[in-house]
């Protein structure tokens, strides 16, 4: 009886000296947060977010974000970095804000891709217990002060003989006049070919809504190109009222020069004046026929022999001209042939290697010469 009731005074007196305790203790730690608390630096933004609107395309956009310390101790700014390598935190003005204070946060932006909205985020670390890290976001909706329409001078399909003049028009959103004031043909191989001319196009008569100014560019294409894809690029240099720098800007000049002589046969692709050969084993190499066409009043007795071959090994041979069934058509063979036993080397246009090329040349009056690329690579 003795032991017994022994034990349970001594459970009653230590429930007494510590089942009061634990929770006097807890509210101690919960005093203590709650003073902690109240001493510990407290951030204050109040817009973490900013909309630039319309933002010209290549150009730098900045804002300012405004932090307070709304708390009791210094507050400590550091970057933390951002959604892309063009947005980044220009400046923080101060990196210790003291109770009270505020200071900026600046983040820039360089509007240099192409998609019509940008959104992105600059993180802020702070040694604020409650908010380590705050988000500043920036938005945007990109345009362009200026735009071509159509975007590229596009000849089509034009006659060897044939002189053609293709009009494009470079339009201002913001400025009131646009003047071409250069312009330069970037491939010297066919510049000859080519005149460019530029005007600019009174208010009254820009047929584009949204067009404060205009120019309008001609580029005159003139005989004596050689067969195949036209290659050449126009570059314009601009001038906009209201804006210090003149832009330059690049055009692609598009089309096909065609006449009275064409190629026919596998792989050969008209358009870009190529042929397709692919990769081939050194021991089989490989031979394509293709065959030249001629048509209209000079087909007869005209000729044709390789000016250039590059490489020099490959083995380019024409054959005997031949009139078709219909009388109105003649032919000549074409052989382009890899001999067997060519080392393994890349002509695939790439990087590592340029195409092949062979540049025929003919008596008729019209068309001097016939290029051709020849892609293919050569394995061991």
């Amino acid at each position: 009886m003795a032991a017994v009731l022994g034990s349970a005074l001594g459970v009653a007196i230590s429930w007494a000296n510590f089942g009061h305790t634990a929770p006097l203790q807890q509210d101690l730690v919960k005093s203590a947060d709650r003073t902690n608390a109240e001493d510990s630096p407290k951030v204050l933004v109040l817009d973490r977010f900013h909309h630039f609107g319309s933002v010209e395309r290549d150009t730098k956009v900045r804002h300012e974000f405004q932090f307070t310390n709304m708390g009791k101790a210094p507050l400590t700014l550091k970057p933390g970095g951002t959604t892309c390598s063009s947005c980044t935190i220009a400046e923080i003005s101060k990196s210790v804000v003291a109770p009270g204070e505020t200071v900026s946060v600046l983040v820039e932006y360089q509007t240099n891709y192409y998609k019509p909205q940008f959104r992105q985020t600059a993180t802020i670390l702070t040694n604020d217990p409650e908010h380590p890290r705050i988000e500043l976001t920036i938005i945007g909706n990109l345009t362009a002060n200026f735009w071509f329409v159509p975007s590229t001078f596009d000849f089509s399909r034009v006659s060897a003989t044939e002189t053609k003049t293709v009009e494009m028009t470079v339009y201002s959103r913001l400025s009131d006049s646009v003047r071409v004031v250069k312009h330069e043909l970037v491939s010297p191989e066919s510049a000859a070919y080519f005149d460019v001319h530029a005007e600019v196009i009174a208010a009254d008569q820009l047929n584009e809504p949204d067009a404060k100014g205009g120019s309008r560019v001609l580029a005159t294409l003139k005989p004596g190109l050689p067969l195949g894809p036209i290659r050449q690029t126009i570059r314009l240099e601009l001038e906009l009222t209201g804006m210090s720098e003149k832009p330059v800007v690049e055009t692609r000049v598009e089309g096909v020069i065609d006449s009275d002589i064409s190629i026919i046969g596998k792989g050969w692709n008209a358009d870009a004046g190529k042929l397709s050969i692919g990769a081939i084993k050194s021991a089989a190499g490989a031979k394509r026929e293709l065959f030249v066409l001629l048509r209209g009043p000079h087909r007869h007795g005209v000729t044709i022999k390789p000016e250039k071959i590059d490489p020099e090994w490959l083995k380019v041979t024409l054959g005997e001209p031949t009139d078709l069934k219909s009388g109105t058509v003649t032919q000549i063979p074409l052989s382009i042939e890899i001999p067997a036993g060519t080392p393994p080397t890349n002509h695939l246009g790439s990087g590592q290697g340029k195409f092949a090329e062979i540049l025929l040349e003919t008596t008729h009056p019209d068309v001097k010469q016939i290029p051709l690329r020849v892609q293919f690579m050569v394995e061991q």
